[in-house]
């Protein structure tokens, strides 16, 4: 279930929410370059004179597997605990944040009393920018550059570029062999909208930095308004 992000921060401000009291509710976690799993661990105390009961808590995302330690639902004035919760990074790189939302007895179906995020930060080895190269129908057909930036103490080397549309052409440049290279991609007209995948592959060791895709796609032209409201 998904409740937005800015009723839980502002719920969770109080670390408390007049039940629990959380050493912290937010952590920052630096993920180590082959990390499938982080782990965070939030620990609580009922700083109350009555027992508090957790009724149900909820991963804001299936990469998430959130437990209590011991299973222990009720505590008891005094009593501390431990929500612990395993994020799989398999599939992800650069910056994310990931909560577990955490209903108590009483709390309102779409209210839940404390939120728990995680900001993790996974290194990037492989920097790709832009992602995607967009040309409009009608435009010239004239080629864009994407650039690869490898920051990795190993060289990472660009082992092989290909297209999913044979519309669009690339090309492999190396700027600096195992840290630098570019692809320049070519459309071979823009009298139509398409899109396409250049998928590149790289030696990287660390599996989830190996493969990656850059979009290629020919739109039609955005209505000026929305162009004109662009950053």
């Amino acid at each position: 279930m998904k409740v937005p992000l800015l009723c839980w921060f502002a719920t969770s401000l109080s670390l408390c929410a007049g039940t629990l009291k959380f050493d912290e509710v937010t952590k920052e976690i630096r993920a180590g370059v082959d990390a499938r799993i982080v782990t965070s661990d939030f620990t609580f105390k009922n700083a109350t004179d009555e027992d508090v009961i957790i009724d149900r808590y909820d991963a804001a995302c299936t990469c998430i597997n959130a437990k209590i330690k011991g299973g222990k639902l009720v505590y008891k004035p005094g009593e501390s605990g431990v929500i612990r919760a395993d994020f799989d990074m398999s599939l992800f790189s650069g910056t994310v944040d990931k909560s577990v939302a955490i209903w108590l007895k009483g709390d309102p179906v779409n209210k839940p009393s404390i939120v728990l995020t995680t900001h993790i930060i996974i290194p990037v080895l492989v920097e790709v920018e832009p992602k995607t190269l967009i040309w409009e129908v009608g435009s010239k057909a004239e080629p864009k550059t994407v650039t690869l930036t490898m920051n990795h103490d190993e060289p990472i080397r660009v082992t092989g570029v290909s297209g999913a549309d044979a519309r669009f052409t690339q090309e492999l440049k190396v700027i600096e062999e195992g840290k630098k290279y570019e692809v320049v991609v070519t459309p071979s007209g823009t009298d139509k909208v398409g899109m396409g995948v250049v998928h590149i592959e790289t030696d990287c060791t660390v599996q989830r930095h190996r493969s990656h895709r850059i979009f290629t796609v020919v739109r039609q032209p955005l209505p000026k308004a929305a162009e004109a409201a662009k950053p």
